[in-house]
């Protein structure tokens, strides 16, 4: 099961150093594990199988990433997990991702108003990235880790990032995400799914129910940059049966647009 990135550039790889991509094949076959398999923790074997190179690669790497402090092996079980150490890479990106230090403080003003989870989602390829959370106290804890990634084409957040970027590159987003199902409510029709970013664009947000995750009413707004293109969205997901799509329609919708709007006209300003 080879890794493919999305954010690799097409044609030659000028100054590209293969060893290093290879070490972060290692690391992300435990997101691949953890996501598609539930493991938290892998054997060599398993390393191989989700990385996609071989035992001796996976071996060689996965012992050098031990030394280095971002995996750690189990003397008994001799079961590789991931270590503290990858902590420093989220922390070094939050501090300079002024972007989200921006957010925060509406974020977390908005999550007060109605005692809801209030998210920054980021593009990441042709998946949206939960980089900034703000839990309610009901949430799970995996609801509440950021680094999430969910597919850009069903969610709400991804949708409205859709919206407001040019239609080309919407459609070549569109083109390379893998169509399918998450529930039984996913929309998968691809003019469904042109018709609810058309719909986004021209409301300004977008609501999904049921989309990604049973019971869940997910609204969003676009953050936009000067020239009024998408960089990244504000969701807040509620529940039913607490929860009714007129009631987000009437509370949700408003609070995630001024939201967004917040954050965006500090974006506004610069052009």
């Amino acid at each position: 099961m080879a890794i493919t990135n999305p954010n690799l550039p097409n044609g030659p790889k000028t100054l590209f150093v293969s060893s290093v991509e290879k070490a972060f094949q290692v690391l992300n076959a435990f997101r691949i594990g953890q996501r598609d398999f539930g493991l938290h923790d892998l054997n060599l074997p398993e390393i191989s199988r989700f990385s996609g190179l071989d035992k001796s690669a996976s071996q060689r790497f996965a012992n050098t990433l031990t030394i280095l402090g971002y995996l750690e092996k189990d003397s008994i079980t001799r079961r590789y997990r991931p270590a503290l150490g990858l902590t420093d890479f989220y922390y070094t990106y939050m501090v300079s991702n002024r972007l989200a230090e921006i957010a925060m403080p509406r974020l977390i003003e908005a999550s007060q108003l109605h005692h809801t989870t209030v998210n920054l989602c980021e593009p990441s390829g042709n998946e949206i990235n939960y980089t900034v959370r703000v839990p309610n106290q009901t949430a799970s804890y995996r609801t509440t880790l950021p680094g999430r990634r969910m597919p850009m084409f069903c969610t709400a957040a991804g949708t409205v990032f859709l919206a407001y970027r040019p239609e080309a590159e919407a459609e070549q987003i569109l083109s390379a995400s893998k169509i399918r199902k998450l529930t039984e409510w996913t929309v998968t029709d691809l003019d469904q799914i042109r018709e609810r970013i058309n719909k986004a664009r021209k409301d300004g947000y977008c609501i999904g129910v049921q989309q990604s995750m049973p019971h869940e009413i997910s609204t969003a707004a676009p953050v936009l940059d000067s020239e009024g293109r998408a960089i990244a969205a504000v969701q807040i997901p509620v529940f039913m049966p607490e929860w009714t799509v007129d009631s987000a329609e009437e509370k949700i919708a408003p609070l995630v647009l001024k939201t967004a709007r917040a954050i965006s006209g500090y974006f506004a300003n610069e052009g």
